[in-house]
């Protein structure tokens, strides 16, 4: 069954989203989907509840930018 998000929901889930590469966006958002459904709040869905199973789920997709590295006479 699929899930009903309201517009808070899905504007909440489009901004956990951004950081994520656009190609995997898709991959993050079915894994929400999937972790409420495990979690049985697929029925239940709120904005607290669905907030703390997207952000756990988007530390799983997010890489964070390589930033060089600058040596200390670099940086002086």
């Amino acid at each position: 069954m699929p899930l009903h998000f309201s517009d808070e929901e899905l504007a909440l889930l489009t901004s956990l989203a951004a950081p994520t590469e656009r190609h995997l966006r898709t991959e993050f958002l079915t894994a929400v989907a999937q972790e409420l459904e495990t979690n049985g709040q697929a029925g239940a869905v709120g904005i607290g509840s669905l907030h703390r199973v997207a952000r756990a789920v988007q530390r799983r997709f997010f890489e964070p930018p390589q930033l060089p590295n600058l040596s200390k006479a670099a940086r002086a």
